[in-house]
């Protein structure tokens, strides 16, 4: 495999990662304290989610690093 179609596909995982994280996160948490979505209004919640989506970005870009320095 080439590195730009490695990096179209560690693209591809990370974003299908946050998609799963995002949503197992509301559905579990929002079952298990039985407040549904209204977890969604939460400030926990959301810096959750941005922490989730910067290591994922910075993941995509150490990988990215990791393709080019060779």
């Amino acid at each position: 495999m080439d590195n730009e179609k490695n990096l179209k596909l560690m693209k591809f995982w990370l974003f299908v990662t946050f998609v799963i994280v995002f949503v197992a996160t509301t559905v579990y948490v929002g079952a298990a304290i039985g407040t549904g979505l209204a977890i969604l209004g939460t400030f926990g919640y959301w810096s959750a989610m941005v922490v989730t989506a910067v290591l994922c970005v910075a993941w995509y870009y150490i990988y990215k690093w990791y393709l080019n320095r060779s």
